[in-house]
């Protein structure tokens, strides 16, 4: 056989035992440094121990040795201590968001009963680091279409974090405002406003076809995400206050300004193309003048039910309407006040 097939022969060899060759290696390393660190305590040993030594170092000599054969000897339960954070990480990415928050309060009641033991404090930066990283994951994930129980499991998860750092003032959230729930609020809204302008931007596309329809799908987004917004809201948030006139405030403040910036944007849309819906002319359109007049009819109806689906949370942004689109440009008073006839008023 030449030396080539030999160097062949080998190489196949070594490639399919490879995964052995760096077992063996790392057992081999580690036999290696387990006997260098015993060298080096049997050194230790031989070189302080002396007969006139005192009786103080004799003991602490002995304490120590004590120590490091009561770690060797409970090294399983020292190991599954230090992989804590990357057990974490894997609960996070598997979705098991409470498992992850109870290797946190784990963690964090070790650090209690040892506050001494330093090692305790970095497992639980580590693990902090991990939940950080999921809050964001939740957060992006609270920014697409979910069900409400979804969302109602992602807030659990998140009141829970928050009340970890109201009860450990030693961790690394002890920036964060202590008004938990308006911060939670926040969350919570902008998330739905972000995924509303989402859905509205898929609508883009029909403005080169038929502008009339792109408006009522645009109405008919708002109305159904934004009762839903806040039916969750309601469910997630109402009645959970401490200091209930301030925070009443506070959270009265922080849902206008979300109606408010969708309505805004809502006018803006109205603004731009229905001054050129209602410009059309007959012998430009399949539709007739009167079915044209129905249609932006229609239309306005959309948008006097949408000001009433509102009005079962106290919200009523109907003046903002009136102030914004109601002129002689774009809705006439009278074609407002017609089709105002037509609705009942009552709550969705």
């Amino acid at each position: 056989m030449s030396q080539h097939e030999i160097n062949n022969k080998l190489s196949t060899i070594t490639n399919s035992n490879r995964d052995l060759i760096i077992d063996i290696s790392n057992d081999l390393q580690f036999i290696k440094e387990y006997n260098q660190n015993t060298e080096n305590l049997v050194k230790s040993i031989t070189g302080d121990f002396r007969i006139d030594s005192s009786t103080s170092n004799y003991f602490n000599l002995k304490t120590n040795i004590s120590i490091n054969n009561t770690i060797l000897n409970n090294i399983d339960s020292v190991l599954d201590i230090l992989e804590l954070p990357t057990l974490c990480k894997l609960c996070i990415l598997q979705g098991n968001y409470q498992e992850s928050l109870e290797i946190s309060t784990y963690i964090q009641s070790l650090m209690i009963r040892y506050p001494k033991i330093t090692l305790f404090k970095t497992i639980n930066e580590q693990i902090d680091y991990e939940l950080k990283v999921m809050i964001k994951g939740l957060i992006k994930l609270l920014n697409t279409n979910l069900k409400q129980n979804h969302i109602l499991k992602i807030f659990q998860i998140l009141h829970k974090l928050f009340d970890n750092n109201n009860n450990n003032n030693d961790n690394n959230y002890e920036n964060w405002d202590i008004d938990d729930e308006s911060i939670l609020i926040t969350i919570f809204l902008n998330s739905r406003f972000k995924f509303i302008i989402n859905e509205i931007s898929s609508l883009k596309p029909l403005i080169k076809f038929n502008k009339l329809t792109y408006l009522k799908r645009y109405i008919e987004i708002y109305r159904e995400f934004m009762f839903n917004s806040l039916s969750i809201y309601n469910i997630i948030f109402k009645n959970k206050t401490h200091n209930q006139n301030q925070q009443q405030q506070k959270q009265i403040i922080i849902i206008n300004q979300f109606i408010q910036s969708l309505v805004k944007l809502l006018c803006q849309e109205f603004k731009h193309y229905l001054p050129d819906i209602k410009s059309k002319k007959i012998d430009h359109s399949i539709e007739s003048e009167f079915e044209l007049k129905s249609s932006i009819d229609g239309l306005i109806l959309q948008l006097i039910y949408l000001c009433r689906s509102l009005t079962g949370f106290g919200l009523d942004f109907e003046p903002i309407i009136l102030l914004e689109l109601v002129n002689d440009d774009l809705i006439p008073e009278s074609d407002w006040l017609r089709n105002l006839s037509k609705v009942k008023i009552k709550n969705r």
